[in-house]
């Protein structure tokens, strides 16, 4: 009998109707002759509203409070994985729920932010082989020490990836309010195309890029261990398979230029450090002082201005913009630099596919759509399978459907 893990997300468990509808889908799954784990998040807005109880007790409990947000935020998916439980049952289906610490996803002790270090799934498996879905609560682990963790941003996809490697699952099902991912977000770009399957790789890019669809962690985990993964939309009656992120496709060309789709984020700021020693040393030191501060830093270019000087630009989130901005003055002063200009309101968008980096005129043809539309670019970087350019947040529809209608990804692949 085959295995599959089933997660459904907030929005697919948000009111009690969605819970009954999501335990059809399951129990339909398990008549079918499939043995069936389910990760479910917490309902709608569960973790946000335990957030605002946390700061109206205890301002900035995340950071003066990590063991007990995680002891708190917990309680949003044990009650989802509960009440999916009951409705399941209600199907003539037996079922039972675990916490993350009953299905023995050890993490480390790292809390609100936890990595899953392994999966003893010895009592998921013995509920399975009593014939039973076993419904496991997203997002949350246990340390060595027997502390409740939780996983972070995109937890229950991690877990439901995560399980599905550990029991050697077929495949993980990843329930959404989405039919898939997209060449682009259909809310922004009409014309997206939705995409039949993707490269893990290029998903992972997507997601990174800001493609809100899955967490990146889950997608790496599922790359790593060659775990397919199918995206799907839990609000469709039909059979809709969605996307299907795997290896890639073998009908595709070995080689040769592959375009998938676009990805945007907002909320990013640039500071531009003018007049620094044209040095290793200098950059060095900058780079140095920001990884001190605990500052992540998303784009770094490095310019020659003569006379022995350098302009280094960098990118980073707007909230931590102030705090960049004191780094940036307080080097300014050591280095004997000419001083520090700050932007705001920028997003940056990728354009992702595989082939780029050999294909002639791919960076051409980017500039040239984007100026047409009059769009500015502000800053320009590249990894291995995409392009990424930092652009005014105004102007990030008009940039993603210029790029979109460029590189004619409405049209399906060859």
């Amino acid at each position: 009998m085959s295995l599959i893990v089933q997660k459904f997300g907030g929005s697919s468990v948000g009111t009690p109707e969605r819970i009954v509808r999501v335990a059809r889908r399951i129990a339909a799954a398990k008549r079918a002759g499939q043995d069936v784990v389910v990760v479910v998040s917490a309902m709608g807005d569960a973790t946000d509203d335990l957030v605002a109880l946390a700061a109206a007790v205890a301002p900035e409990a995340r950071r003066r409070h990590p063991r007990e947000m995680d002891m708190l935020l917990t309680a949003g998916e044990r009650i989802a994985m509960a009440l999916v439980a009951m409705a399941v049952r209600e199907q003539g289906v037996e079922a039972l729920s675990f916490t993350g610490s009953q299905a023995a996803i050890i993490t480390d002790e790292l809390h609100t932010g936890a990595h899953i270090q392994e999966i003893r799934a010895e009592r998921v498996r013995e509920e399975l082989a009593r014939g039973r879905v076993v419904i496991v609560a997203g997002f949350q682990g246990v340390s060595r020490k027997r502390e409740i963790t939780t996983l972070g941003r995109g937890g229950s996809d991690t877990t439901a990836v995560a399980l599905a490697v550990a029991l050697g699952a077929e495949r993980c099902d990843v329930y959404t309010d989405v039919d898939g991912v997209f060449t682009a977000d259909p809310r922004r770009v009409p014309s997206a195309r939705r995409l039949d399957w993707i490269d893990a790789s290029e998903m992972v890019e997507l997601a990174t890029a800001g493609a809100q669809v899955m967490h990146p962690r889950a997608v790496e985990i599922g790359a790593r261990y060659g775990m397919p993964i199918r995206v799907r939309s839990s609000f469709r009656d039909d059979d809709d398979e969605g996307t299907l992120i795997t290896g890639r496709d073998p009908m595709q060309p070995m080689e040769g230029l592959v375009l998938t789709g676009l990805a945007s984020d907002r909320g990013y700021a640039r500071l531009t450090l003018r007049g620094l020693p044209a040095t290793m040393e200098a950059a060095t030191r900058v780079l140095d002082a920001y990884g001190a501060a605990g500052l992540s830093l998303d784009m770094v270019t490095v310019s020659e201005q003569g006379d022995g000087l350098s302009q280094l630009e960098l990118t980073l989130k707007e909230e931590a913009v102030q705090e960049g901005e004191a780094v940036a003055q307080r080097l300014v002063h050591e280095l004997g630099a000419l001083g520090v200009d700050t932007r705001s309101g920028l997003t940056r968008i990728a354009l992702v596919g595989s082939g780029m980096h050999d294909a002639v005129g791919v960076y051409a043809q980017e500039f040239a759509a984007l100026c047409h539309a009059g769009v500015a670019v502000h800053t320009v970087s590249s990894s291995a399978i995409s392009i990424q350019v930092l652009v005014d947040s105004e102007q990030e529809t008009i940039a993603l459907q210029a790029l979109h209608d460029a590189f004619e990804l409405s049209e399906v692949r060859p």
